[in-house]
């Protein structure tokens, strides 16, 4: 594990990377003539990607609480998975410099807005910059204390606390970096619903990777590990359905114009078509296949359902930020940002994951 063998990185990581800094590069030529088309493909891209690496976390910290062989399972990748927050923490950089472009309440064409004048006690640029400071110091606090303490007694206490700062942590944030995206717009359940996505998205991404990539020799395999797995997934499939719909519920029982203001855009548009996507193919279709115990046994299945949740969260994240600021469809630099970061995230992460050999996980 501490020999450089293991934490080689392979070819085809090393050209993920170098495609990845392409991409960005054509993402910062097309922000020359329209900075906010380009930032808003860069919130949306980096807020998919951050969301398997802090996932992870809780995952972790859930795992030392509850105990169980499915996040053992799970280890190598969830540990290379939370050692990418420091990447992220770094490509938060343009979103920040970019802050006054980005969000309706920091430009000069804010001023004089009665509604956003009453949000200046919290929508105020240098503010918005030292609460991302403070929540990426906790954020890497919690991924170093949590795999530090991987197996030892206090493990658990630690997890007990951490996972209450993650969930504050986690609604600031989602409070920050996308509802200010529609200043007029609140939710009381939005942070709570954002963190789910993001355990579900790292529950999906681990359980493909170590599904997929699992000695099928190994006695560890059984099927018993394989429905419980498959178990986690359906769990945090139906605690987002359930989040998801209680808050569209809320809003649409309310009917009111500072609730109506976020979900108009996404129900009266073109943008209806991903929502109906997401229903069908991120809830309906998952839970049903994860129902099938048969299904949950079976390797092949199992990971490409771990796979599919995981790709499906693009839809997920891209309906959460782009409508509000876009009504048309997508823009070139949405996937140009995605394969951006993601061919940086994935080439520490395969790097990291096989720095952990599954006989000590």
């Amino acid at each position: 594990m501490s020999g450089g063998r293991w934490l080689r990185v392979s070819r085809t990581e090393g050209v993920a990377a170098a495609v990845g800094l392409l991409a960005l590069v054509g993402c910062l030529l097309l922000g020359l003539r329209a900075p906010r088309v380009v930032l808003l493909s860069y919130l949306f891209a980096w807020l998919f990607w951050l969301a398997p690496a802090l996932g992870s976390v809780g995952l972790l910290m859930i795992h030392a609480l509850t105990g169980g062989d499915w996040g053992l399972a799970l280890r190598p990748a969830l540990l290379a998975a939370s050692r990418r927050l420091p990447l992220m923490a770094l490509l938060m950089l343009p979103v920040l410099l970019g802050v006054a472009v980005l969000f309706p309440w920091a430009g000069p064409h804010a001023a004089g807005d009665p509604t956003l004048d009453r949000q200046r006690w919290w929508l105020d640029a240098p503010f918005f910059v030292a609460r991302a400071v403070v929540v990426w110091v906790l954020w890497l606090w919690l991924a170093h204390g949590i795999r530090r303490r991987l197996d030892m007694p206090s493990a658990g206490r630690f997890a007990a606390g951490g996972l209450i700062v993650y969930a504050l942590s986690v609604s600031v944030a989602a409070v920050d970096w996308v509802v200010s995206l529609v200043p007029r717009w609140h939710s009381t359940t939005f942070g709570v619903l954002v963190g789910t996505a993001q355990l579900l998205a790292a529950a999906g991404l681990a359980v493909g990777v170590s599904v997929a990539g699992r000695d099928p020799a190994a006695a560890a395999w059984t099927p018993r590990r394989l429905n419980d797995l498959g178990s986690i997934l359906m769990v945090l499939v139906l605690a987002w359905g359930y989040l998801a719909f209680m808050d569209y519920l809320t809003v649409w029982i309310a009917d009111l114009p500072s609730e109506t203001v976020w979900y108009l855009p996404r129900v009266k548009t073109g943008w209806r078509w991903l929502g109906a996507f997401l229903v069908v193919f991120h809830l309906a279709l998952p839970f049903a296949v994860l129902l099938s115990r048969r299904a949950k046994q079976r390797a092949a299945w199992l990971a490409g359902v771990g796979w599919w949740l995981f790709l499906a969260q693009i839809g997920y994240v891209a309906w959460l930020v782009l409508p509000g600021l876009r009504t048309s469809a997508l823009a070139w630099s949405d996937p140009l940002a995605w394969i951006g970061i993601g061919g940086l995230w994935w080439m520490g992460y395969g790097a990291q994951r096989r720095a952990v050999p599954e006989a000590d996980a």
